[in-house]
Parts: structure tokens; C-alpha cells; sequence
């Protein structure tokens, strides 16, 4: 008439640890992929009177492997790190692999109009940053006002 009921008490605590740990970790992951698992890197955007710059965190990635456009006000950076091939060995197993192979990909849409030809780049140590120069025309102008000519009315 009764079943025995088997309680599995270090199973339920791992499974519950393993629920916490999913649901912190997608609380603060704020970078996300898209559909096709590319990382969307972090980013610093700043602009001053002539320039906008950004600041964007691509670690692991070879500076030939970054693709960086500009289109209609657009800035696409596109990376991938690719897996390093290695020697086979039929005697070694792995135990444990969290190396990530993975691509970047984030558009930013840009706060004024920039000279892309005149951009520059540097990637150093994980960081790309980009310098891209305002466009003349949104330049702030500078309008001096000229001495009138005072008539004397007689």
C-alpha cells in the first residue's frame, strides 16, 4: 500500500545550486549573443568637439581577425577567435575544457556624423580603440561678432 520514498538529499542541493547559478548568471550577464552565439562585447563610447571614441573589450583575439565598418552611421565590429589546432593524442583525454572559441559581433549606432576614412585603430592587450573624427560639418562653429560702424546722427 505505501511506497517508500527515497530522499536524495545531496542531489536536490546540487540541483537547486545548479538552478541559482543559472539564474544569477543570466541576471548579470549583460553581454548576450545573438542567434548565432557571437558575444557582444562591452563598450566605452565617448565624443569631445572633434572626435568619437570607443572603447571595446574583444579579449583573446588576433588583430587580423577583427573586421571594423562604418555605414550610414553605423559602426559594426565583427571578431572570432579561432580554435588553435593541436597535435592529436589517442592516449590523452580531456577533463575538463572551458576554453571558449567564440565570435564578437555588436553594432553601435554613433552620436554625429564621423569621417570614417580619416578613423584609426588600435587593438593592445584585449582592447580595441577606435578614433573617429567628427565630420566638418557638425563641428561647432565659432561666430565672431564684428565691430559695428556708430553713425552720428546730425
Amino acid at each position: 500500500m505505501y511506497r517508500a520514498l527515497r530522499i536524495q538529499p545531496m542531489r536536490e542541493l546540487f540541483t537547486m545550486q545548479d538552478s541559482m547559478d543559472r539564474l544569477v548568471n543570466s541576471f548579470f550577464d549583460t553581454t548576450g549573443s545573438d542567434e548565432n552565439g557571437a558575444v557582444a562585447p562591452r563598450v566605452d563610447m565617448k565624443q569631445d568637439e572633434d572626435k568619437v571614441t570607443v572603447k571595446m573589450v574583444i579579449p583573446g583575439v588576433k588583430k587580423d581577425d577583427i573586421e571594423i565598418s562604418v555605414a550610414d552611421n553605423v559602426l559594426t565590429v565583427k571578431a572570432e577567435v579561432k580554435e588553435q589546432k593541436e597535435e592529436k593524442d589517442e592516449k590523452a583525454v580531456y577533463h575538463l575544457r572551458e576554453t571558449r572559441w567564440s565570435s564578437y559581433y555588436r553594432e553601435i549606432s554613433l552620436p554625429t556624423e564621423v569621417e570614417a576614412e580619416k578613423a584609426t585603430a588600435d587593438y593592445e592587450d584585449g582592447i580595441l580603440t577606435l578614433e573617429l573624427p567628427k565630420a566638418e560639418i557638425v563641428k561647432p562653429k565659432v561666430i565672431s561678432i564684428g565691430a559695428g560702424k556708430k553713425e552720428t546722427g546730425k
